[in-house]
C-alpha cells in the first residue's frame, strides 16, 4: 500500500519540478531572441545613417570629344568602398557648352561619348575633390546676373569664338587642362582674329616647350616626342620647338634614319 501510493506523490513532484523549468528555458529563450532582434536593429540602425551620411557618393564627368557633362551617384559601404547601389546619372551640360554645340562652333561626333573625365567627386561629408577638367568647366558654369558669360561672349565674338573654342576643345582631348584658364583670360579681350591666332600660338608654344622639357627631365620621352610632334603642326616655325627637336634627333640619332 505504501509504496503504490508514493508513486502518483512521486510523480506529480517530478512533473511540477519540471514545469518551471520548461518555463525558464522558454523565457531565457525569448529573452535571447529579443535581445539579438533588438542589437540587430540597433546595428542596422546605425549601418543605415552611417551609409546615409558617410557613404553617399556624387561628382561630375566632363566629355571633352562631346563638350557635355553629367553628374553621377550612388551608394558605398564607407572606409572600403563598397558599391552597393546602382550608378545614377544626370545631364548637366552648361549653357555655353551647349551653345557651342548647337551653333556649330564645335563639331562633336554623331556618336555617345565613350570617354568622361572625372570633374570633381565627393564623398560623404567631405567637400569636393576637383579634378584638372574643373579648370573648363568653371569657365563653362561661369554666370553674371544670370548671363552665361562665355556664351555671351561667343556670340558677340564669333569670329574670334570659331577660333579660340576648337583649341580649347584640342587642349582638353590631350588632358592639357592646365593650361586653359590663362589662355581664356589672354584671349578674353582680344578684338581682332588675327592679334588671337598669335596670341594663342605664342602661349601654347612657350608651355608646350617648357611641359616638354619637363617630360624629358622625367624620362617621359614618349610622351614628351607626341607633345612636340603636335606643337610642331601648330607651330612650325616656332624656333624653339625645332631646337627641341634638334637636341631630340641629336639624343636619338636612329630617328633619322
Amino acid at each position: 500500500m505504501s509504496a503504490t501510493s508514493a508513486s502518483p506523490s512521486s510523480g506529480s513532484t517530478a512533473a511540477q519540478t519540471a514545469t518551471p523549468s520548461r518555463t525558464r528555458k522558454r523565457v531565457a529563450t525569448g529573452y535571447r531572441f529579443l535581445l539579438i532582434t533588438v542589437s540587430s536593429l540597433i546595428i542596422g540602425g546605425l549601418l543605415f545613417v552611417m551609409i546615409r551620411t558617410f557613404g553617399y557618393v556624387e561628382g561630375t564627368e566632363f566629355a571633352p570629344n562631346h563638350f557635355q557633362t553629367r553628374r553621377f551617384s550612388f551608394y558605398e559601404i564607407p572606409l572600403v568602398h563598397w558599391q552597393i547601389t546602382p550608378i545614377r546619372r544626370v545631364s548637366t551640360t552648361p549653357e555655353t557648352a551647349r551653345y557651342l554645340t548647337q551653333s556649330k562652333i564645335l563639331t562633336m561626333p554623331n556618336q555617345i561619348p565613350d570617354r568622361w573625365d572625372l570633374v570633381e567627386i565627393r564623398h560623404g561629408l567631405q567637400d569636393a575633390e576637383p579634378h584638372d577638367p574643373a579648370l573648363l568647366l568653371d569657365h563653362l558654369r561661369l554666370m553674371d546676373e544670370g548671363i552665361s558669360v562665355w556664351k555671351q561672349w561667343s556670340k558677340k565674338n564669333p569670329k574670334q569664338a570659331q577660333q579660340l573654342w576648337p583649341t580649347i576643345a584640342k587642349l582638353a582631348d590631350r588632358e592639357l587642362y592646365i593650361l586653359i584658364p590663362r589662355l581664356m583670360e589672354l584671349t578674353r579681350d582680344v578684338e581682332d582674329v588675327a592679334t588671337l591666332k598669335g596670341t594663342v600660338a605664342d602661349y601654347l608654344a612657350e608651355e608646350y616647350v617648357s611641359l616638354i622639357r619637363d617630360m624629358r627631365d622625367a624620362q617621359r620621352d614618349e610622351l614628351a616626342d607626341a607633345l612636340l610632334a603636335e606643337a610642331l603642326e601648330e607651330s612650325p616655325d616656332n624656333m624653339e620647338l625645332q631646337s627641341l627637336k634638334k637636341d631630340r634627333q641629336t639624343v636619338d640619332p636612329a630617328e633619322n634614319t
